[in-house]
């Protein structure tokens, strides 16, 4: 907890010039998207579930998003479909993997993947 929370405040502070040179509404959300893209990689990291492993890479790939939101003002609603697409096929094509590691391993626990990777 203590770890995110310093992740918070580093991504505040790294986002802080940038966001000085912005005269809009959307000033604090360059923050708030590098604070959910580095929560991400600490979730990521972190974690030994592959489920909450891939909840980690879905919630980088939405700080990302709103990062470029932010930045460009928008973006057109074709671009913002397509992404729409690419994260629907990813998260059908994340949930058959996660359907065939636990029919193999009986959990989706990733300490089971390392004694693999050990053998």
């Amino acid at each position: 907890m203590l770890v995110g929370i310093v992740l918070v405040m580093i991504a505040f502070n790294v986002a802080l010039p940038i966001s000085e040179l912005s005269h809009t509404i959307t000033r604090g959300t360059l923050g708030i998207a590098l604070a959910v893209v580095m929560l991400a990689f600490l979730m990521m990291i972190t974690r030994q579930k592959a489920i909450t492993q891939v909840v980690g890479f879905l919630s980088m790939e939405n700080g990302l998003f709103l990062a470029a939101t932010s930045a460009t003002y928008g973006m057109p609603m074709v671009v913002e479909l397509g992404i729409a697409l690419d994260v629907l096929v990813g998260v059908i094509i994340l949930g058959v993997f996660f359907f065939q590691i636990r029919d193999q391993f009986d959990s989706l626990d990733i300490r089971h993947m390392e004694r693999l990777k050990d053998n």
